[in-house]
C-alpha cells in the first residue's frame, strides 16, 4: 500500500494556478537528488520535454555530461497507466533537445507497451520514476523529507506520526545506550528501564529506598545485570523503554517521579536521582510529537491497568 497520495497534487490542465504543480514537483525532486536543472517547466508547447537535466559523471581523466529529457505525466487522479500513445515523439524530442537520456516521471506506472517502446530506441539511456520509486526516494533520503512534506502534507503527516523520530531539541542528540553492552536503544530496539529498590523499617514505618536505575537490552544483558545488582535485599522493577517514548506515558513517568520526590517514605540515592533525570532528559526529544495509532491503543489499554495509574514504575 502506498504511503504518499499523489492526488494531493492537483490535476494538470485544470486551471486555478496549480496546474503545473506536478512538473514543479519534478523539478524540485531532481534538483534535490543531485541533478542540475538545465531547462525548467514552462506554460505552452514544450516540444516533448518538461525538463532537461544535466548529470555530471566524474571519471579519472575527465568528466562526462549526460543530458536527460524528462517527460512528466500526472495520472494519479484517474489511476491510469502512461501509454505509449501518451509519449508519441520521444526520438524526435531527444534529437531536438540534444539529449541522450530519457526519464519518464509518472504519478502512476508506465505501460508495458511504453517501456518496450523506450527500450527499442537505440543509443539512449532511460529511467522510469513511477509513484513507488518516487515515494521511496522521498521517504528514505533525508534531503527529500521537506519536499515530501511540502507536496504531500496530509500523507506526510500521517507517515511521520507512524514513523516518529527524535525532535531536534538539543544541539546533539544523545541516544540511550545499554548499561552493559553499550548498544544504542531507539524506537526500533527493545530496551528496558530497570530500577533497584528495597523497603526498610524506620520510626515512621516502611521506607522505600531506590538505589539505582539504568537502561539496558532485554534478555541476556538484563539477566547479567540482575545478577550483579541483586544484593543487600534490593529487588528490581522494570518498564519498557518504548513507554518513555510515548508522550502520554512519559508524562505519567514524570508525574510519578515528582510524587515520589514529595513522598517522605521514598528515598532516592544520589546516583538513582541523577540516573532518573538523565533518562527523562534523553527521552524528551522522542515525545515531542503526536501519538502513533498503535500508541493510542496502547495508552488506552494501559490506563485500565492499576500499575500504570500512578506512572510507569
Amino acid at each position: 500500500m502506498s504511503i504518499l497520495d499523489f492526488k494531493e497534487i492537483p490535476m494538470p490542465h485544470k486551471g486555478g494556478g496549480e496546474q503545473d504543480k506536478f512538473e514543479l514537483f519534478a523539478r524540485d525532486f531532481f534538483e534535490q537528488i543531485g541533478y542540475e536543472i538545465h531547462s525548467t517547466p514552462g506554460r505552452g508547447a514544450d516540444g516533448g520535454k518538461d525538463l532537461i537535466l544535466i548529470e555530471t559523471r566524474k571519471g579519472i581523466a575527465s568528466n562526462t555530461e549526460v543530458r536527460w529529457l524528462v517527460s512528466c505525466k500526472h495520472k494519479a487522479h484517474s489511476g491510469a497507466s502512461v501509454l505509449k500513445t501518451d509519449e508519441p515523439e520521444i526520438s524526435d524530442s531527444l534529437r531536438a533537445h540534444n539529449c541522450t537520456g530519457f526519464i519518464g516521471f509518472y504519478s502512476t506506472l508506465p505501460s508495458s507497451g511504453l517501456v518496450a517502446k523506450v527500450e527499442s530506441i537505440q543509443g539512449i539511456e532511460h529511467q522510469f520514476f513511477d509513484s513507488s520509486k518516487i515515494e521511496q526516494a522521498l521517504l528514505t533520503n533525508t534531503k527529500c523529507l521537506d519536499l515530501a512534506k511540502r507536496y504531500f502534507p496530509e500523507s506526510f503527516k500521517n507517515w511521520a506520526d507512524e514513523n516518529p523520530k527524535p525532535a531536534q531539541i538539543f544541539s546533539d542528540h544523545e541516544p540511550f545506550k545499554c548499561h552493559l553492552c553499550d548498544s544504542v536503544l531507539d524506537f526500533d530496539n527493545r530496551g528496558i528501564v530497570t530500577s533497584w529498590s528495597k523497603y526498610e523499617e524506620s520510626d515512621d514505618g516502611l521506607i522505600k529506598k531506590i538505589r539505582n536505575q539504568y537502561v539496558c537490552c532485554g534478555g541476556d544483558c538484563d539477566r547479567i545485570l540482575s545478577k550483579r545488582y541483586f544484593t543487600d535485599g534490593y529487588v528490581d522493577a522494570w518498564a519498557e523503554l518504548r513507554d518513555y517514548f510515548t508522550p502520554t506515558l512519559y508524562l505519567k513517568a514524570v508525574m510519578a517521579f515528582c510524587n515520589e520526590l514529595n513522598d517522605p517514605k521514598i528515598q532516592y540515592s544520589e546516583e538513582a536521582f541523577d540516573q532518573e533525570k538523565s533518562i527523562l532528559i534523553k527521552a524528551y526529544p522522542y515525545v515531542c510529537r503526536n501519538l502513533t495509532q498503535s500508541e493510542v491503543e496502547n495508552v488506552r489499554d494501559l490506563a485500565m491497568l492499576p500499575q500504570f495509574l500512578g506512572g510507569l514504575g
